[in-house]
């Protein structure tokens, strides 16, 4: 509290986050959500829960990683007050994650849903397995050709007769390598 004071002392206004928390509460207030209810409201306890559950799971607009239920912010207690209202009017978990997610963002969760990614893993395996089959089927390929090749007899060159004498010369010159 001390630090608030000397802040405001030296600078004249408040610190930012003193400013969007009073937005925030005011944000809240004066917010209606665009349908009815789903559900009848609930008992006491089921609301407690429910209310509890929500606060946990929903993070707190102006503070950094910290939960509505963590959080000892304007903003986080005008968030819980919201979240009890909305909890007792008969709103639905989902209806009032969306109400908050629809105001800041997906970021407003605390751990956002899972969405089903499959393919972003499993694409990469299916390349890496793909061209392993194809680097497999085009050695086979090469090794059936080398082979081939290689038992094939090698064609018998008869040199032309007319070109002899220079043959035998070259060899000659070679060293008389015959």
């Amino acid at each position: 509290m001390g630090t608030l004071l000397l802040l405001v002392a030296m600078f004249g206004t408040p610190p930012s986050w003193a400013e969007s928390s009073a937005d925030v509460v005011t944000e809240l207030a004066s917010v209606e959500l665009p349908e009815p209810p789903l559900e009848e409201p609930p008992d006491t306890a089921t609301a407690a829960a429910r209310t509890k559950r929500l606060q946990t799971n929903l993070r707190c607009p102006v503070c950094q990683g910290l939960s509505v239920a963590d959080s000892p912010s304007d903003a986080a207690r005008a968030m819980g007050t919201r979240i009890e209202e909305l909890v007792s009017q008969g709103y639905t978990e989902d209806q009032i994650t969306y109400y908050f997610v629809d105001r800041y963002g997906a970021w407003v969760e605390l751990e956002p849903p899972n969405e089903d990614h499959k393919a972003l893993y499993l694409a990469p395996i299916a390349l890496v397995l793909l061209g392993g089959f194809l680097l497999l089927i085009w050695g086979r390929r090469e090794r059936k050709m080398g082979t081939k090749t290689s038992d094939s007899p090698s064609p018998t060159h008869t040199p032309d007769p007319a070109l002899e004498p220079w043959r035998v010369r070259i060899l000659e010159e070679l060293g008389g390598v015959n």
